[in-house]
Order: structure tokens, then sequence, then C-alpha cells
């Protein structure tokens, strides 16, 4: 049996440029529905002194790397921080020298916004040694698609505005997951900062808490210790052990499910099932969807359902989008 463990990545607050302390972040991630999140403030570890439980929630300090120019990078389980005035390899390669892992962040930013925000890509996509990919930035996501002289619509439909993990990156991660016998991990963030505009505050963390989120699939229910927590949540996104849902679109059920079993056995996101006439995929969405399967990069089903089986499956990686 597995459990699921519902939490948010990719979050700043004021030991960078957030406006809420942990306190008040684990709060908000409480109130809607979150066990864990994971901060990860520009250029520093400053909130390690605060990890742990709060609120309820288990709050996991990383660091995102944060170059001026671009090519940021979420660092998970460091101990001390690292500096972004290195090349990308460099500080790739320390965040595995500490026994970390790292996500590439928001790499595919628009070129062509029509706003003052400077897209912040990543520029070498042959790099090597990173863990894992961040697919989709709430945040970028929507500052991609921002039009200043049309601020009120894209702040009040600013759920609506979000499209989703663009084409490139998708290409990215499947390049990657035939390149590579294990699993390429991924995740989906918020990049939140709660920051304040005259009398608004663009974007609360609360809000942000109830979009992107990371249903990881655990052996054993998330542990009351904090250390076993931890190492819990490390180890499952670490595995890609996760899906990543939109929890604007799924608020009124958490009964999302994307495996494949046979009379024996079963598998999840992340992990493996021996080639077996029996094996039969399964989808379940919380409502009717467009679901997409694609198989070792090439799309293989596209259908409009709430669940959906499939057999005869053949050997390689299996990966659901649903719209």
């Amino acid at each position: 049996m597995k459990y699921i463990s519902k939490g948010a990545t990719h979050i700043h607050t004021t030991y960078s440029d957030g406006t809420g302390t942990i306190k008040q972040i684990a709060k908000a991630a409480k109130k809607a529905g979150l066990e864990w999140i994971i901060i990860t403030d520009h250029n520093n570890l400053d909130g390690l002194q605060e990890e742990g439980w709060h609120e309820g929630v288990a709050v996991i300090i990383g660091e995102e790397i944060s170059p001026a120019l671009g090519d940021h990078y979420l660092a998970f389980d460091i101990q001390k921080p690292i500096p972004a005035n290195s090349h990308p390899s460099e500080y790739i390669n320390e965040v595995t020298r500490q026994g970390g892992f790292g996500f590439i962040a928001h790499p595919d930013e628009n070129i062509n916004r029509k706003n003052h925000f400077k897209p912040l890509r990543w520029s070498d996509w042959d790099i090597k040694g990173f863990q894992g990919l961040e697919i989709w930035n709430y945040t970028a996501d929507w500052v991609d698609k921002y039009e200043p002289e049309r601020a009120p619509y894209y702040y009040l439909f600013r759920n609506r505005i979000i499209t989703g993990p663009t084409q490139n990156v998708l290409d990215w991660w499947d390049k990657l997951n035939m390149e590579n016998h294990e699993i390429v991990p991924a995740i989906g963030s918020l990049d939140s900062h709660a920051l304040n505009h005259y009398f608004l505050k663009i974007f609360p963390y609360y809000d942000l808490f109830k979009t992107i989120t990371n249903y990881v699939y655990l052996e054993k229910k998330l542990s009351p210790s904090f250390d076993e927590a931890k190492k819990q949540i490390h180890g499952a996104l670490k595995a890609g052990n996760n899906l990543i849902i939109n929890r604007i679109w799924s608020n009124k059920s958490d009964n999302i499910s994307f495996y494949i079993r046979n009379k024996g056995q079963e598998a999840f996101s992340g992990s493996k099932i021996a080639l077996n006439p029996e094996n039969k995929l399964s989808i379940k969405l919380p409502k009717m969807g467009n679901i997409r399967i694609i198989h070792n990069e090439i799309a293989i089903r596209d259908i409009n359902a709430c669940e959906f089986q499939m057999g005869e499956l053949k050997a390689g990686k299996y990966r659901l989008e649903a719209y």
C-alpha cells in the first residue's frame, strides 16, 4: 500500500525576497492542506535554524542558487550555502559533493514577455550532473503571459492564465529519460514570494499553496519524527515518486492515480515493474479531462475520460499529462 503526502516546493521567506516568516508560511500551508514544504531562499540557508515542524507542517530548508542572469538551481539536502558566482557545473557538483541533489529551476522562461520582468532561463541544456527538472513553475508561467496594461484581468483570473509546462521542457525531460536508465525526476513548484504591491499582496502564500502541489508516494505514512519525515520527502522527490497536480482543478477530490499493475505487483510514479502480459496501466482523474499518455517520447493515447485503462504494454517509460 502506498501513502500520499502533499507538499510544495520553491518558496521564499523574509530570509531573502519573500514577505512571510517561516511560521507564517507554515500556517498558510497547514490551512491549504499541505503536510510539508521546502523553502529555497536565494543564495542562503539561513532558514536552517528554524527547520522542523511548524503548525504540524514539516518545513524543510534548501537553497535556490540564483545567479543574476539566470541558471537558477534548487539545491536540496545541503548543509552549507553555495555561492552563485561560479559556473553552473561547479555548483551542481558542489550540491552532489555535499550529499544533496538538485533541480534546474524555471529553465524555459519566455524571452518574448510583454512586461519588464527579465526572463531567468537555463543556458546550457546539454549540461550533466544535475538530478532533475522543475518542469512547472507557477510564478514563471504567470509572468510569461502577464501584460501590465491588463493587470486587473491577469490578477483576478490568474489561475486561468497559467497553461502548464512548456513543450520545450517536456521534450527535454523526455529526452533525459530516454538517455538515462533510471527515471529522471521532475517537480512542480510555486516560486512563492507573496510580494506587497501598494494595498495588495500579490499571490499570497495560502492562495498559491492551493495550486501546483507535489503528491509524493511513500511506503509508510509521513513520520512524526522530523528527521525521518525529511528523509522520506527527499527520497521520494529524488526518485520521482510524485504526481504534479494543479489543485485548482482537483480541489474536490484527491482520488487521482497513475500506475501499472498486474496480479502480483504494482508500480507508481518513479518506480519500475517487470514486463508482463498481464500488466495494465490505470489512470483516474477527479473529473473529466483530456488524458495524454506518452511512451518513450511519443504520445500514444489522447482521449477525454475520467478513468482509463490500457493493456498490451511495451518496455520503456510511460508518462501522463492530463488537462
